[in-house]
This record gives structure tokens, C-alpha cells and sequence, in this order.
């Protein structure tokens, strides 16, 4: 089910007071200035289709990851809940910030990825005993390429992702860090470009092929024509073995993106059966939430 208009953003810090937690924003800063981080998202977004150097622009969004906390719309129980996410390899994983199964970020564990957000940096810099060699299993998964991004048309710090099996409500804390996410999301997705259905389905017998080049070089060369014919036949055939070639790993292509949906589906039931019988078998009376 979808969320409601959002409750009041999270209060920010009263500025028009000495703040008591000076040293805590000097650490935010020297983290912020440490993390490898290229200069500019939007910047470089601007230039993304920019012909011979689109892997560099993508690069200077994506980096080597990109990571922060989001708000995950739950449910009408639960609400909005913090998670912290992660983007790398055209994947998003997310994972728990509190209770007994959130995961501990620090500057070694998000070492050379792009940080977003204020609060992300502020979690970073107060845990400095993680390491970046502890295997991090997450709560849930986003296969960008078969993913649609979209924001919110009613609230600027407001985003979805559509998966084709279930839709992933998000919320950044400030318009600049949706804007900044949106960026990143997008540029991840712009490096698995996606054909249409249509074009991976449909046949290429429209796929001409011409050997009239051929033909006329030969006859410069003093070729006989039945040497010639030979020629043109022997290219038609090679052509023909290739278009076969091709067909074959358009279905293949197809089929993979088909399974990987199914898998999803497959797993998110998997995963609400488990939370579910966690929660019918426990006797606490405050039950695990869901992702």
C-alpha cells in the first residue's frame, strides 16, 4: 500500500544557538573531506550523454558506490524507517540502522564510495571501530535495470522505484539529496541500457545486406563472374550464421531478464513468509518489523 502524504520532515538542528556538539561536526566535516568523492553530481549528470566520454561521466556519478539513509516507507504501523543504502554495481541493497540486526558503518566500511546526506555522515563519523572485511547481508535488493526511477510529483524529498513485482517508497532528507540519489540511481541504470520487449523479440530478416562492394572490387580485380557468385554466396551464408548467432542471445538476454524477475517475486515471498512466522512464533511482545 502506498504512503500517505508524508509526516513533517526530521527537525533539523537549531543553527540560531552555539551548537553543544561542536567536535561532532568537525568530525562530520573531516569524514565529508576524506571519503573519495567527485566533485559535483549534478554537474557531472549534465554531461552524461556526452558522446566518446559517457563511461567517464558515469563514472564521476557512480564512483565506486554510492551509500546513505533513506527512509523506507514500511507500512501504515511502522511509517517511514530509516535504512541505509547502498548502490554499486547497478544494484541497491539496503539494510537495518537499529535493533538487534542493523549493520554498523564507519569510515572503513564505506571507504571510496560517494555519502550523501548530512545524517549518513554524522552515523559515519561516530563508529570508527567497523570493519570493512565483515560480510553485510542486506535486507532487501534492487536490480536497477529492470527498474524504473520516479520522483514524486506532491513532495521534494519524496521517490519510488518500480521493480515490475512491487514498488520501493523512498524519502531523502533534503530536495538536494533526492536530487543527488535520483542522480546516482539513474546514471547506475544508464549503464545496463534496456531494449524493449519489442526490439528483443522481433526478427531481423528486415536486415539487409549488400554485396554489391564486393562485387564491383572484384571485377576491378579481373575475378570471373562465377567466382564472383561464389564470393557473394559464401557472405550470405556467414551472414546468415550470424543473424542465428544473434537471435539466440537477444532470447537469452530476454529470458535472463525474465528470470531475474521471477527470482525477485520469488524471494520477497520467501522473505515475508519468514517475517511472519518469526513473528507468530515469538513471545515478545514488540515483533520484529518487516524491511
Amino acid at each position: 500500500m502506498p504512503p500517505p502524504t508524508p509526516p513533517p520532515s526530521t527537525p533539523k538542528y537549531n543553527t540560531n544557538h552555539q551548537d553543544p556538539n561542536h567536535s561532532q561536526k568537525n568530525a562530520t566535516v573531516a569524514v565529508a573531506e576524506t571519503l573519495s568523492r567527485p566533485p559535483s553530481i549534478r554537474e557531472a549528470a549534465q554531461l552524461i550523454c556526452g558522446g566518446d566520454h559517457r563511461e567517464v561521466k558515469i563514472n564521476d556519478i557512480v564512483g565506486n558506490g554510492i551509500s546513505g539513509i533513506l527512509y523506507k516507507w514500511v507500512n501504515y504501523g511502522k511509517g517511514w524507517r530509516p535504512r541505509w543504502f547502498v548502490l554499486q554495481y547497478g544494484v541497491l541493497s539496503y539494510y537495518k540502522i537499529h535493533g538487534p540486526d542493523k549493520i554498523v558503518v564507519s569510515l572503513e566500511t564505506e571507504k571510496g564510495s560517494r555519502v550523501i546526506g548530512e545524517e549518513s555522515l554524522k552515523r559515519i563519523s561516530r563508529c570508527k571501530n567497523a570493519s570493512s572485511q565483515v560480510r553485510r547481508k542486506p535486507f532487501g535488493e534492487v536490480h536497477l535495470k529492470v527498474s524504473s526511477i520516479r520522483e514524486s510529483s506532491s513532495d521534494d524529498k519524496r521517490f519510488s522505484i518500480f521493480t515490475g513485482t512491487r514498488r520501493l517508497h523512498l524519502r531523502a532528507d533534503t530536495r538536494e539529496d533526492r536530487m543527488a540519489w535520483m542522480d546516482a540511481l539513474q546514471a547506475a541504470k544508464d549503464m545496463f541500457p534496456r531494449m524493449s520487449n519489442s526490439e528483443l523479440m522481433a526478427p531481423l530478416d528486415n536486415v539487409a545486406m549488400s554485396t554489391e562492394n564486393l562485387r564491383q572490387r572484384l571485377l576491378e580485380e579481373g575475378v570471373s563472374e562465377a567466382a564472383i557468385q561464389g564470393s557473394e554466396q559464401i557472405m550470405r551464408n556467414e551472414f546468415a550464421a550470424l543473424q542465428n548467432q544473434l537471435m539466440l542471445l537477444k532470447q537469452k538476454h530476454w529470458l535472463l531478464i525474465d528470470t531475474l524477475r521471477h527470482l525477485e517475486v520469488h524471494v520477497t515471498i520467501s522473505r515475508n513468509h519468514y517475517a511472519n512466522g518469526i513473528e507468530n512464533s515469538s513471545s515478545v511482545s514488540s515483533p520484529i518489523s518487516p524491511n
